[in-house]
């Protein structure tokens, strides 16, 4: 019988697992003299800077502030647009010539409003005269969403869907 051959030639196993978990240990990018380093978010540095610098000013509710009031421009006709705090407003036009016989001289439309992502969207509810208002929805939709161009204390320039048709509208100084 043959006794089992101890000069083997290939490395023992504990020597083969120590040079694996080295390797592991470097490619880890392990440092033995070196504590462990943690990647929770708690052990990160904390950037000063970051911390002192106030929140970014939300360009949507200074645009909010600054659109509520009366505004008047001359699109097709004169139109006042009185916009309140709540999000609700109203609109008047008023017509002349062939447009005032076939609608009316005068036009008011109860609307919402908001302003999302720089963008006055309006909704329009109603109106007066009822029948002339509705007439007018029907052809032309109660929605509409337009790209705030500038909006300053005096000035309110909305781009229409059309992509080339700027409504300028002016603010009326004591309403």
């Amino acid at each position: 019988m043959n006794a089992p051959n101890t000069s083997n030639s290939s490395p023992p196993r504990i020597a083969v697992l120590a040079i694996l978990l080295a390797v592991l240990f470097f490619v880890a990018g392990g440092n033995s003299s070196a504590p462990p380093k943690m990647t929770t978010e708690a052990s990160k540095p904390i950037n000063t800077a970051d911390s002192v610098t106030p929140a970014p000013i939300d360009q949507d509710a200074q645009f909010r502030t600054l659109a509520v009031g009366t505004w008047q421009d001359e699109y097709k006709g004169k139109r006042t647009m009185h916009l309140l705090a709540d999000g609700t407003g109203t609109m008047i036009v008023e017509l002349s010539g062939l447009t005032a016989k076939l609608f009316a001289s005068r036009l008011e439309f109860d609307m919402v409003w908001s302003i999302e992502n720089g963008r006055m969207k309006k909704q329009t509810l109603g109106g007066r005269p009822e029948g002339k208002v509705k007439a007018i929805l029907t052809m032309m939709g109660d929605r509409v969403d337009e790209p705030i161009l500038e909006l300053s204390d005096e000035r309110l320039l909305l781009l229409d869907a059309d992509g080339k048709t700027k409504y300028d509208w002016q603010r009326v100084i004591g309403e």
